[in-house]
């Protein structure tokens, strides 16, 4: 029998969610479009099986033609889904959400039960609104385990790799927009830096137009004066 191909991810933002995947997991990928993330887990030997849904069929077509393409179509199942649902017996152990917003991911992870139970694996990239994400973790009873911001291109992504552990915990402002500080990674010490820079730039042009307007500005001078710190 021909071996499989195996697939590499392009780009680091894919790879650095892929690195949190657990070796022998029965892996999901919630929003999936071209099941690269699967594909990848099965054909390297990361996940025994793995489920690809998507809200559209759209993006289902072009997974199944993907799995096809790679020789695992019997092992990367590709359902139309929205979060989780009807997934209670595929028997997922990791689970990735990526390239959606936080508030979105926290609304998936709120509405799927099954997925609270020890050991579940959560990897979530949210694109906008990372404080929305974290809380909806925390609140679900997700302890975030790591953290790793990569640089693609000229933007940042970070990935939040959490697992349940039942305890719900709430957070202030500051840890809520960007995790344990202390324990947080990024992909280099450029990035660490030329990231922070950024969040202050933003928060400053946030002062700039909240003074303008005479509006408080004290929360996000307090971002500001810890950001700074933690450079």
């Amino acid at each position: 029998m021909a071996m499989k191909k195996k697939l590499s991810l392009p780009g680091k933002r894919l790879s650095a969610a892929a690195g949190f995947i657990r070796r022998g997991a029965v892996f999901a990928d919630i929003g999936t479009d071209h099941a690269l993330l699967p594909i990848w887990a099965v054909t390297n030997g990361i996940a025994v099986r793995a489920v690809a849904s998507d809200v559209n069929e759209g993006p289902l077509k072009r997974a199944r033609e993907n799995a096809a393409r790679y020789g695992v179509g019997d092992r990367v199942q590709c359902i139309l889904a929205n979060g989780f649902d009807g997934m209670e017996s595929y028997g997922i152990t990791d689970a990735a959400i990526c390239g959606m917003g936080g508030e979105l991911i926290a609304d998936i992870v709120e509405r799927a039960a099954f997925i609270k139970s020890n050991s579940f694996r959560l990897i979530v990239q949210p694109m906008t609104m990372q404080d929305a994400a974290r809380r909806g973790l925390w609140r679900a009873g997700f302890a975030i385990m790591d953290e790793l911001t990569v640089c693609e291109g000229d933007k940042f992504y970070t990935v939040i790799c959490a697992d349940y552990c039942g305890i719900v915990r709430e957070v202030d402002d500051f840890t809520a927009l960007y995790g344990d500080i202390a324990t947080r990674r990024f992909e280099s010490d450029d990035v660490r830096t030329n990231y922070f820079k950024h969040e202050i730039d933003k928060f400053e042009q946030i002062i700039q137009g909240k003074s303008s307007a005479s509006l408080d500005v004290s929360a996000e001078r307090e971002i500001i004066r810890r950001l700074t710190e933690v450079m």
